[in-house]
């Protein structure tokens, strides 16, 4: 499967900087948990758990994001727009808190199928003090002119000037891999996904109310440069895994039924469309 340079196939009219980050592709797939053990063994091959996985007794951890938007729910509604620019603020944590834990304001930029982010590491207990009010900005503590100090910058302009705040918890566990032959290629399995609306900030690590969004399901996310690998193209065929525009933060709105009269109270006027495809265990 050949694709186009990524930096030739990105079009004009974006700033030098997110034309710089948006240069990797991300492919995603549904398929059924029945599927999963026979997955992993035929990539194991070709593939090797990252490090986080494999420090882990049971192979995964957990991803935690808390995910922000405006009160008419902006970034939501780009999925179903026609926006080919999109972005999706989040704040990210990973399995438990502990005293020196670290989570990430994170800018996710996505254009077509290429993908490009923004991130900041901040000490989780004093994250709070980052959104305390609109009317006072607070700088996070960056040296100027640092990546990290743009992508907090960058994060926090969006957060006060659109007035954003947090309407969705996505939480899951998550199987990461390499390949073996080429680091930038990643593959992970995203398991047991499950969401809350409406979350408060210091709920990150807190989802016991959670629903699950896609029961006997999980999310096979692919990230690479330029060209998928035949051996990859192979597996995909295999398994009849077929490519589709899934978003974790999307369902997580879409599967508790949000109707419009429950977000009348705060400004959203639009009703949430339904239907993501539902992937079956595949007959023998």
């Amino acid at each position: 499967m050949l694709l186009k340079s990524p930096a030739s196939a990105l079009p004009t009219g974006i700033t030098s900087s997110a034309r710089a980050s948006l240069l990797r592709l991300e492919y995603k797939f549904l398929a059924h948990i029945s599927q999963l053990a026979d997955l992993r063994r035929a990539l194991k091959p070709w593939v090797r758990l990252d490090s986080f996985s494999e420090r882990r007794p049971d192979r995964q951890y957990t991803v935690r994001s808390i995910y922000y938007d405006t009160r008419r729910f902006h970034c939501y509604q780009e999925k179903f727009d026609g926006f080919r620019l999109k972005k999706k603020l989040r704040i990210r944590g990973y399995d438990t808190p502990a005293p020196d834990s670290s989570v990430f304001l994170e800018i996710k930029y996505k254009l077509g199928d290429f993908i490009g982010k923004h991130r900041a590491p901040l000490s989780w207990n004093r994250i709070g003090r980052l959104f305390a009010d609109y009317s006072t900005a607070t700088d996070p503590p960056f040296a100027r002119g640092t990546r990290e100090a743009d992508a907090a910058a960058r994060f926090l302009y969006n957060y006060h000037r659109r007035r954003m705040h947090p309407v969705v918890l996505i939480a899951y566990e998550r199987e990461a891999f390499y390949s073996r032959f080429d680091n930038t290629l990643r593959l992970t399995f995203d398991k047991n996904v499950r969401s809350r609306l409406h979350p408060s900030l210091d709920s990150l690590y807190q989802d016991r109310d959670a629903i699950h969004v896609i029961p006997e399901q999980f999310v096979f996310e692919i990230k690479f440069y330029g060209c998928l690998p035949r051996w990859v193209s192979s597996v995909l065929t295999r398994f009849d895994l077929e490519r589709l525009a899934v978003s974790k933060f999307g369902m997580g709105i879409d599967r508790p039924r949000v109707e419009k009269k429950f977000l009348r109270g705060i400004g959203h006027t639009v009703e949430f469309p339904l239907g993501y495809p539902v992937a079956t265990a595949k007959e023998s």
